[in-house]
């Protein structure tokens, strides 16, 4: 039981858990501080890179104040395994407080994670709630790759569920505080709660992000490439939520919350209100800053490109963490290379300065002029005069800026390119920066040059699909583009130009289109801004007759056909040029269903919608367990939109074939995916503790019915009481008590033909069927807590019941050891406390429980497990007896210890007669006392269970009309108890007959054996022989006839007793002769006879002794 005071606001209590089943997964993970990217110091490093570091979200580089680079650091939180460990047998005391998670019907959304803390205590800090991983043993499924799913959801619906409750709170104390201000403080708290529950989500998604890179990332030098790419493209779904969510919940459920009309893209300020701000302030002004004034379609722009360009970023960061682990392909050229085309320059020099180009200088223009024989604007292939080493080189140089400018660290690639000799590129890269107010960067001729740059880069990508058999790596895929393919990449990056960008060979990526097109549509963005500025800065001129008094507007706005057109943020038009892209590469990873969603998260509206349905019915269609990987991620994704957006998952569609109702149950696509997800979690027993958090989502109905029918194949000692704690902790108070019921008598009336070994099942004790055992061990279920022990008795006794009931069809006699489970049953598998426990808590009662066992039922119970338990012992009595009167004979042969015939005087004989008596007698006296004990330890007891107080297993309860005597359970105990009485009542009159009679008759053997061997004397000794026997004989009394019924070595003492027995069975107190057929009753009568002859012969000194 999780203590109320426990900070950490219930984990605690399920890392005790998790740490007490070691072999039930990993260890709690424990999260690493998240490093900022090495970014390209690397290249100047000769020292191997530490571990590879943990994968950046935009969420986490927001977080961090970044910006778009994410390259600040970030100190995170993490929650380390519990040291000290509960022990399960502590759980035996009834907790105080309601249970865990209160689970709601389907319409009240998911589980509440409850009663973890005490509400007067909660706290606003949510910087506990966070839930981080490692990249530790997450590689592919075959481990526990779903433990950081359920950790990251349970602190999830933790922190929700506690800081919704402060907001509850807060409502409900509104109204009793409005005085003092103190209404102004309350609101306040739930400001702070509202800003938790939203930092928690944020944390939710990010920790998901987290948990799919770091697998991928792992897999990715791998075998299991397969996985470790889909758990990239599910990180970067998940990361795209995280960034989408920063901007609020209608950035990421983009025109599903309500909204009547799509809406438009909006600036913050008017810039042509502006006159006398400089560019570079208007662009920051206009588009809304840090300030997130700018509307919601500029915000999800902005959000998207971070995004994207996170995604970039750890691509970079992957490669140079393969070049650094012996790569075939370095990222990077090669250190040394610190100047521009230096095997080039070598060259000339050798061939001398009149080979050089023209007017025998060489410069970055010379191959121009050399190639079109004067100046020129036309690009050329560099690779025709540079040698290949340097084409080499200079290829790798600008993918790595290519894929730097991607990521949006555009520093990084200006300086790389600085570094590596060629700080003309990082000059004619800057173009694009606008005009600062103290005219010390930017570019007043920035529409100019995007203009400029957007022809070259169309007539570099047309040369470069012209090399398409250069640079070929040995297996047939292109390694390696021209050099001209990057540099025209760059350029259509920096001038907006995704037209150009589409039929580059370099961009081959489904990441690398929706980079460029999202780029784009900021950048015409911007350029639209900037051009409205620049036409009020020329109508004010141009109004006071000035003359170009503002930089760059003595420049038209070049508006001319090649200035690409955007979509004013509506990222559903722009994204459709993927479908129409000319690289193949692009269109097929469109389709990956995780790009795919990533593409409705960024469209909104009907399209999103339609997603999670799809995916959601191709899910529950599926029968490949492989797709178990998607059926976790569908599952999660409709679990957190269920959290905030409650009504858009109530609106989702159902599978064809299925109803919302069937049969009074309630389904709908949320519960169907939470069922499947558990049935595969339960099929996998290294994921079974994972069951009881997604079980408690579901509604109560199918709570009860789905974590039955999983405990029912839990059978490890320690599983179960770990699955069991789960429930306490989780679910309804009351509903882990319901639950037991049912797997318990699920258990109890399996099909026992159909019984097969399950995993932890412990192996079958000797004597006893695979079936029984797997029975008899089901009740350990309800002997775990103290409020359970009532069921344990009602189902203990159930089941002694069907044995019985089985051993009744078997037809063996009374000396079968048929009845060897039940006993076993009740010996070394019930506690010995069941009864005393079971009676205590129906005293105390609890009404939480509905069902509780009245006191009455109770002690109606208590009778029938002692009727039963009465008989079992009787019936051990009996079989014991049985055992030792076959091995022990009545009759052994006398030592003459003085031969008559000897030379032995008359008084010697007579001594040697009297002392071979007395050894005689004392060896009968030994055997007697054998079978007489045996004999009344057997009649004792059952003569006990015919005698039993009201009666044996006479359902008391069954003539009452209440709720618990009209149930079809109670009325099947009444008819099972009235079968049992009618067969066992007579089987024990005879056999308790038969336990006096054979006793009776084995003492008659003893008389004749003594007086054939002895005769005339054999009197005496058996006078001697019967007063031992009977504690109120005295030596000097005469033999009468008393002695020989009152004596238990007499044979009339039994065959009295065995004649007694009918006056107990026409006791109508107990009821025994109406258990006997007519033809059972027949058969008494004649016994009763037979032992009142043998009584009168028994009884009478004179007969007795005329054997």
């Amino acid at each position: 039981m999780a203590s109320n005071q426990d900070e950490d606001f219930g984990l605690k209590a399920y890392l005790d858990i998790q740490a007490e089943l070691g072999q039930w997964g990993e260890s709690t993970p424990v999260s690493t501080p998240r490093h900022s990217s090495p970014g390209l110091r690397r290249y100047y490093d000769d020292t191997p890179p530490m571990a590879a570091t943990s994968p950046t979200t935009p969420a986490a580089s927001a977080r961090r104040g970044g910006g778009r680079d994410g390259m600040g650091d970030e100190e995170e939180d993490a929650f380390s395994p519990s040291s000290s460990l509960r022990s399960p047998d502590r759980g035996m005391t009834r907790r105080g407080t309601a249970a865990g998670v209160q689970t709601p019907e389907p319409a009240q959304g998911h589980a509440a994670m409850s009663n973890y803390q005490d509400d007067d205590d909660e706290a606003i800090d949510h910087d506990d709630d966070v839930i981080e991983t490692t990249t530790e043993q997450l590689i592919g499924d075959g481990l526990d790759s779903y433990r950081p799913y359920h950790d990251a959801l349970f602190t999830y619906l933790q922190s929700r569920e506690r800081l919704s409750k402060v907001i509850q709170r807060g409502n409900n104390d509104n109204s009793m505080m409005q005085i003092d201000g103190s209404d102004d403080m309350m609101d306040e708290e739930q400001a702070q709660a509202q800003a938790a529950i939203d930092d928690a989500e944020m944390k939710f998604l990010s920790s998901l992000a987290s948990i799919c890179l770091s697998r991928g990332q792992s897999n990715a030098g791998s075998h299991d490439t397969f996985y470790g790419e889909a758990s990239k493209n599910e990180g970067n779904f998940w990361d795209l939520m995280s960034a989408l969510r920063s901007s609020g919940l209608s950035s990421l459920f983009y025109c599903l919350c309500g909204e009547e009309e799509v809406p438009e893209l909006t600036l913050a300020n008017d810039p042509a209100s502006m006159v006398d701000s400089a560019p570079a302030d208007v662009l920051d002004a206009c588009l809304g800053g840090e300030e997130r004034s700018a509307s919601l379609p500029l915000q999800r722009l902005n959000a998207a490109l971070g995004w994207i360009e996170a995604c970039h970023g750890r691509k970079f960061e992957e490669a140079l963490n393969r070049e650094y682990e012996g790569s075939d392909d370095p990222i990077l050229p090669p250190p040394r290379r610190r100047t521009m085309w230096p095997g080039t320059v070598a060259a000339l020099q050798q061939q001398g300065r009149a080979a050089w180009p023209t007017s025998g200088v060489f410069h970055p223009d010379a191959p121009l002029q050399s190639a079109f024989g004067g100046r020129t604007s036309s690009p050329v292939d560099v690779s025709s005069f540079l040698t290949p080493e340097d084409e080499g080189d200079d290829a790798r140089l600008l993918r790595a800026c290519f894929m730097l400018f991607q990521a949006g660290r555009i520093e990084e690639a200006l300086k790389l390119v600085n570094d590596c000799g060629q700080p003309w590129r990082a000059a004619s890269w800057m173009g694009g920066e606008p005009l600062s107010s103290d005219g010390r960067s930017g570019n007043p001729t920035r529409a100019l040059w995007k203009s400029q740059c957007r022809k070259i880069c169309k007539q570099m990508a047309q040369l470069a699909n012209s090399e398409a058999s250069s640079m070929v790596d040995g297996t047939g895929t292109r390694g390696l583009y021209p050099s001209s393919a990057y540099e025209a990449a760059i350029m259509s990056l920096l001038s907006d130009d995704v037209d150009t960008a589409m039929n580059n060979p370099v961009f081959q990526t489904w990441e690398d289109g929706v980079h460029a097109i999202l780029r784009s549509e900021l950048g015409i963005v911007e350029d639209d801004v900037l051009r409205s500025h620049n036409s009020a800065r020329v109508e004010a001129i141009e109004a006071n007759g000035g003359h170009f008094p503002y930089p760059g507007t003595e420049f038209d706005s070049l508006d001319d056909a090649n200035t690409p057109q955007g979509n004013d943020g509506d990222l559903g038009a722009a994204l459709e040029k993927l479908e129409a892209s000319p690289i193949e590469r692009i269109r097929e990873e469109g389709g990956d269903p995780f790009r795919n969603g990533m593409t409705s998260f960024l469209v909104g509206q009907n399209v999103l919608k339609e997603y999670i349905e799809e995916c959601g019915v191709l899910t529950l269609e599926a029968e490949n367990e492989d797709e178990a990987c998607f059926l976790r991620f569908i599952t999660h994704l409709v679990l957190y939109v269920d959290n905030v957006l409650p009504e858009l998952c109530s609106q989702l569609a159902l599978p064809p074939g299925i109803d919302a109702a069937t049969d009074g149950t309630i389904f709908s696509l949320r519960e169907l995916l939470i069922l499947k997800y558990v049935t595969y979690l339960s099929s996998r027993r290294d994921l079974w503790p994972h069951v009881a958090l997604y079980t408690s989502l579901l509604s109560n109905d199918n709570v009860l019915e789905t974590f039955s029918s999983f405990l029912i194949h839990v059978h490890s000692e320690q599983e179960r009481k770990i699955a069991l704690k789960q429930a306490r902790d989780l679910f309804p108070k009351g509903l882990d008590c319901y639950i037991l019921r049912n797997v318990v008598r699920g258990l109890i009336m399996c099909d026992t033909d159909a019984w097969v070994r399950e995993p932890g099942e412990e192996a079958t004790p000797v004597g006893i069927a695979p079936a029984d055992a797997r029975m008899m061990r089901s009740i350990h279920w309800l002997c775990y807590y103290p409020e359970h022990m009532p069921d344990a008795l009602v189902c203990s006794n159930m089941l002694l019941r069907q044995f019985l009931l089985s051993f009744a069809d078997s037809n063996t006699d009374a000396s079968g050891r048929d009845l060897y489970a039940p006993k076993v049953f009740i010996e070394k598998i019930l506690p010995k406390d069941l009864l005393d426990v079971a009676a205590d808590q129906c005293q105390r009662g609890d009404e939480a429980i509905a069902g509780s066992i009245s006191l009455s039922l109770m002690q109606n119970l208590e009778a029938e497990h002692l009727s039963i338990e009465n008989y079992l012992k009787a019936h051990t009595y009996a079989s014991q007896f049985f055992d030792a009167i076959s091995k022990t004979s009545p009759c052994h042969s006398s030592r003459k210890l003085v031969d008559g015939a000897g030379t032995q005087s008359r008084h010697e004989t007579e001594i040697a007669d009297k002392m071979e008596r007395n050894v005689f007698r004392q060896k009968k006296m030994g055997l007697c006392k054998i079978i007489i004990e045996s004999s009344t330890r057997a009649s004792d007891a059952l003569t006990e269970v015919l005698t039993f107080a009201g009666g044996w297993l006479v359902d008391v309860n069954m003539n009452l009309d209440d709720e618990e005597t009209n149930t079809a359970e109670a009325k099947a105990r009444s008819e099972e108890l009235e079968a049992i009485r009618s067969t066992f009542v007579p089987r024990a009159v005879l056999m308790l007959h038969e336990v006096l009679d054979k006793t009776a008759m084995w003492l008659e053997q003893i008389v004749y054996d003594t007086l054939a061997q002895f005769g005339s004397a054999s009197k005496d000794m058996l006078i001697a022989l019967f007063g031992s026997f009977d504690e109120t004989f005295r030596s000097n009394d005469d033999l009468t006839m008393d002695l020989l019924t009152t004596s238990r070595a007499a044979p009339g003492y039994w065959h009295k007793k065995a004649l007694s027995l009918s006056s107990i069975v026409a006791n109508d107190v107990n009821g025994l002769h109406e258990t006997f057929s007519n033809e059972e009753m027949e058969g008494f009568l004649k016994v009763m006879a037979e032992s009142h002859i043998k009584l009168n012969r028994c009884s009478s000194v004179q007969s007795f002794f005329d054997y």
